[in-house]
């Protein structure tokens, strides 16, 4: 009954969209190297445990929704 089915067309046929996805996917770029950064400039006391563990949930859970909605 539904074609479920990738069609970018839908995306370029409107512009919201479209601009939706420009500001997204560099912005999530932007997004997964300032955590690696972060990750890298601070630790814990004991050097070993990162400080921003938490925070790559986040990183991961917005990728997913980016790829969802496109």
């Amino acid at each position: 009954m539904f074609d479920h089915g990738f069609d970018p067309g839908y995306v370029f046929r409107h512009p919201v969209f479209l601009v939706t996805f420009i500001i997204a996917i560099p912005a999530w770029i932007i997004a997964f190297a300032s955590q690696a950064a972060a990750e890298a400039k601070y630790s814990s006391a004991d050097g070993r445990t990162p400080v921003v563990n938490t925070l790559w949930f986040n990183i991961w859970i917005q990728l997913a929704v980016i790829i969802h909605l496109l």
